[in-house]
């Protein structure tokens, strides 16, 4: 929980400052130029996937099992980065030419590749310190790069500068995490032991390229709905769906940070403690659960005045559906993350490629289905894509839960899911009724959401280690580690 806290409050922050600047930028910039940015910065950051070879998660899980790899690693993974980096900077720049876009976007493009590289140093320093299960320094570097990054473009702008000033100053932000990491870096426990022989590179490329493969294969998944929409819709629908996806994609910190803070302890404990890691894994689900259920509940229920207050129902209502669907999509994607963490953990990364890729031949084929079905029956082609996204969640999580490690997760947690459940039946009851008696959304959602909390605390739903870890930053001070039960309760 110190690791997720620490995780999810410069995820937060960043996103925060991130989504300012991008609204401060596009108003600014006007929409040709902001689109000649955002195009140059989606090409970047669509090869940077690959710019790391997927080694970050091979040195977290590495490290977490032996930390004295941490200077072997480092090395060798350097070289890879380097290498790699400097071939696919190239390799955007020729890109870029040979799609004919504009001197404008060529420009951009060579400047945000230098990010590209940069962020991929940042991802790959920031592996070392999650798998020493220390995660301060990369979520400070992570909002010292945002909280300079912001200012200077405010001034630029002022000052009347252009997308190129702008970019300029995104590689820097993406410099400041790298500099802060590495001047850190030293300090973690693994660099002051004996180093045991370098991976052989064979093997270490063998290792990474899974996780690249991977990475690569969920970016498409998460992109070519968009692209396929697109391309049977007209603007307006895909507007109506970026808008319900970008509120959804708001939650997703949730399951990111906490499965980056728990790999580290169940790759640990896949080889040091077995009994220990399905506890683990079990607490961890728990947990998901109980944070899961309230947020679906008040996106469902409270759609229509979310959609509203960000983007207005004038422009925006046919959203609405399209983020109730989501909102159950959402919680498939929860528990989706969390069990492809169990795999990465249990050394299984080659099964998760396969359900993967079969994901990213299944979300087009289901798109071409049902958007037209959706366009004829609703003139919303939106919600067949969303469904299709819904479909395709739902068949990852079954493929995943069957390619599972077995006796992790029982009867226990099934009885947290319904005990959750019902309490997420009593939240909506209460939602309803608060909006049918006129009293404002937030404020029904404060009540309602604090109430559905304080009954998990009462039912005993949330993890003991959670409590614990909860009193012990009110009270300032640390619990006995004795009283908290197995270790796994801390992941």
């Amino acid at each position: 929980m110190r690791s997720w806290s620490l995780l999810a409050g410069g995820q937060v922050v960043s996103s925060v400052i991130s989504l300012v600047m991008m609204v401060i930028v596009s108003r600014s910039l006007g929409d040709e130029d902001f689109g000649r940015l955002y195009l140059a910065w989606s090409l970047t950051l669509i090869a940077g996937v690959v710019v790391d070879l997927g080694l970050s998660q091979v040195v977290t899980r590495a490290v977490a099992r032996k930390p004295a790899l941490s200077g072997p690693y480092l090395r060798r993974a350097t070289i890879v980065l380097v290498l790699l980096g400097a071939g696919l900077y190239v390799l955007v720049l020729v890109a870029a030419a040979v799609l004919g876009y504009a001197p404008e976007i060529q420009l951009l493009t060579a400047i945000l590749g230098v990010r590209m590289v940069a962020e991929a140093a940042a991802q790959l320093l920031a592996a070392f310190f999650q798998g020493h299960e220390r995660m301060l320094v990369p979520s400070v570097a992570r909002v010292a790069g945002s909280a300079i990054t912001l200012p200077l473009v405010m001034l630029l702008l002022a000052g009347g500068y252009g997308a190129a000033a702008v970019a300029i100053v995104m590689v820097a932000g993406a410099g400041l995490r790298v500099v802060v990491q590495a001047a850190a870096l030293r300090g973690l426990p693994g660099f002051k032991l004996p180093a045991p022989p370098p991976p052989n590179w064979r093997a270490l490329v063998g290792e990474g390229v899974p996780f690249m493969t991977a990475a690569v294969l969920g970016t498409l998944v998460y992109k070519i709905d968009v692209l396929v929409l697109g391309s049977m819709a007209n603007d307006a629908t895909v507007g109506w769906y970026g808008a319900a996806t970008r509120t959804m994609d708001a939650f997703i910190v949730i399951p990111l940070v906490l499965t980056a803070a728990t790999l580290p302890v169940l790759s640990r404990l896949w080889i040091d403690a077995r009994s220990e890691f399905d506890v683990t894994a079990r607490r961890t689900l728990e947990l998901l659960l109980i944070i899961t259920v309230p947020l679906v509940v008040m996106l469902v229920v409270l759609a229509d005045r979310i959609i509203d207050f960000l983007f207005t129902l004038g422009s925006y209502a046919p959203a609405v559906p399209i983020l109730q669907i989501h909102a159950v999509t959402l919680a498939v994607v929860f528990l989706d993350h969390l069990f492809v963490c169990v795999l990465m953990a249990s050394g299984r990364e080659r099964t998760w490629i396969k359900i993967i890729g079969a994901a990213c031949v299944l979300i087009p084929a289901l798109n071409w289905i049902l958007v037209p079905a959706a366009g004829q029956a609703f003139e919303n082609g939106a919600l067949g894509t969303a469904l299709a996204k819904l479909l395709t969640e739902l068949f990852i999580l079954a493929a995943v839960v069957r390619a599972m490690p077995a006796g992790i997760f029982g009867a226990e947690v099934v009885r947290t899911a319904v005990r959750a459940i019902a309490l997420g039946a009593v939240l909506t009851v209460v939602l309803v009724g608060g909006r049918s008696i006129g009293v404002p959304w937030p404020l029904a959602a404060a009540v309602a959401g604090s109430g559905y909390f304080a009954a998990a605390l009462r039912f005993g739903l949330l993890p003991t280690g959670f409590l614990l870890w909860i009193g012990a930053r009110l009270t300032r001070r640390i619990p006995a580690v004795a009283t908290a039960g197995p270790r796994a309760d801390a992941a």
